[in-house]
C-alpha cells in the first residue's frame, strides 16, 4: 500500500481561482490601479535538476508570448535556509518578484525557471499565497539516469572526488538516507540545509513532492513532461506545454532546438567550479542592467565554447554494477507506479517497465 505525506493543504480542497474584482480596475477618478505582482500571469518550471530544465527555459524565452525572468533560477520562493543562494528571496512581500521581469510586456505570459521548487514545501505554500494566477511545469527524468547524471555534474564541479565510483556514491547515499521513498522523513529533508548532491537519492522519488503540489492546486494548474519525451520529440512535448499555458504552439514548427548546459567532463573541476561562480555572481549583478548585461552576454556566448573546449575532455561511460541497478530499481519501483496513478499518463521509463 503506498504511503504518503502530509502536504499542509487547509480542509478546503483545491485552491480556488480569484474572483474578478481581484484584478486590475479602474479607480473612482477614472485611474488605472496599479498592477501587483500577483495580479500578473506566470508559467513557472519545476522539477528535478538534471532534466533539461535550462533548455526548456530557453525555448519558453523565444516564444514572443512570453517574458522570461532576466535569468533562469530567481529561487525567489525558496526557504530562507535552503541550500541554494539567490539575490531576491522572498521575505513576506512579492512585490520584489517584479524586478526579476523589468521589461515584461503587460500582456506577456511571466515565466521563471527553478527545479528546486519541486522540493520545497515553503516554495509551494509561497506560490500559492502569493501568484493565484500561476501555472506549473514539472520536468522530471527516469531516476535512475538522473542519479548518474548527477553524479558525473557533482564531479565536473569538484564536489566529488574524481576517483569516487558510482557504485560507492550510492552506497554513501543509501547508508544516509531512509530506505523507505514514501515516508514523510525523506519528504521533508530537503528543507535541510544539506547540499544537492547529498540528497539526490531521495529527491528521485517524485510523487510523494509533486502529490503536495497536485493538492495544493489542483490538477487544472499543473502539468508534468518528461526529460526523454523532450529530447526525443521536443516538438510534440513543446505542443502540449503551449496548450496548457494558452500561447501558441506554431511558434514551434520550425524551431532549432539545442541542448544547454549539457553535463560535461572536465579537465579542471575547480577552474570550472570557479568559472560557474564567477558567472552566477555577474549574471545576478547585471541582469537588470541591460546596457551591461547584453553585451557580456554576447561575449560569453562566444569565448564558453572555447574555454569548455579547452577544459573538458572525452566523456567516460560510468560504469555501474548491476547489483547497484537492481537496488535501485527496487528502491524507486513504489514511486514510479505511484507517479503514474497520480498524474494519469504512462511513463516513459523502460527500465521500470521491463522490471514490473
Amino acid at each position: 500500500m503506498r504511503k504518503t505525506v502530509a502536504c499542509n493543504i487547509d480542509a478546503g480542497g483545491y485552491k480556488r481561482e480569484p474572483s474578478t474584482d481581484q484584478l486590475p480596475h479602474l479607480t473612482p477618478c477614472g485611474q488605472l490601479k496599479m498592477k501587483n505582482a500577483g495580479d500578473y500571469h506566470y508559467l513557472i518550471i519545476g522539477g528535478t535538476t538534471k532534466a533539461a530544465t535550462t533548455s526548456l527555459f530557453t525555448y519558453l524565452a523565444d516564444h514572443p508570448a512570453i517574458s522570461a525572468a532576466t535569468y533562469k533560477e530567481t529561487r525567489f520562493f525558496l526557504s530562507s535556509d535552503y541550500p541554494l543562494p539567490s539575490k531576491y528571496r522572498y521575505k513576506g512581500d512579492v512585490e520584489e518578484y517584479n524586478f526579476l521581469f523589468f521589461d515584461a510586456d503587460e500582456t506577456q505570459l511571466r515565466m521563471e525557471s527553478t527545479p528546486d521548487y519541486l522540493y520545497c514545501q515553503k516554495a509551494r505554500e509561497r506560490i500559492a499565497t502569493s501568484l493565484p494566477y500561476a501555472k506549473l511545469a514539472f520536468s522530471l527524468r527516469e531516476p535512475i539516469s538522473r542519479l548518474i547524471s548527477w553524479y558525473r555534474f557533482a564531479r565536473q564541479i569538484g564536489k566529488l572526488p574524481q576517483t569516487l565510483s558510482f557504485d560507492a556514491y550510492v552506497e554513501s547515499l543509501f547508508s544516509e538516507a531512509c530506505q523507505d521513498c514514501g515516508t514523510s522523513k525523506v519528504a521533508n529533508r530537503y528543507e535541510a540545509e544539506e547540499e544537492q548532491h547529498l540528497q539526490t537519492l531521495q529527491q528521485g522519488c517524485y510523487t510523494i513532492y509533486l502529490e503536495c503540489y497536485f493538492n495544493q492546486f489542483g490538477p487544472e494548474r499543473i502539468h508534468t513532461l518528461f526529460y526523454e519525451e523532450l529530447t526525443a520529440q521536443p516538438i510534440d512535448t513543446m505542443e502540449k506545454l503551449c496548450d496548457f499555458a494558452g500561447i501558441d504552439a506554431g511558434f514551434y514548427a520550425n524551431y532549432a532546438f539545442k541542448v544547454t548546459n549539457r553535463t560535461q567532463q572536465m579537465r579542471n573541476s575547480g577552474l570550472h567550479r570557479k568559472y560557474r561562480d564567477f558567472r552566477f555572481r555577474l549574471r545576478q549583478w547585471t541582469h537588470n542592467k541591460p546596457v551591461i548585461h547584453n553585451p557580456l552576454r554576447s561575449i560569453r556566448r562566444t569565448i564558453e565554447p572555447l574555454y569548455l573546449r579547452l577544459n573538458t575532455r572525452t566523456d567516460e561511460k560510468t560504469q555501474m554494477s548491476e547489483e547497484t541497478r537492481h537496488r535501485l530499481i527496487d528502491y524507486y519501483m513504489p514511486d514510479v507506479q505511484a507517479l503514474g496513478e497520480l498524474i494519469g499518463k504512462p511513463i516513459p521509463w523502460k527500465v521500470f517497465e521491463k522490471s514490473s
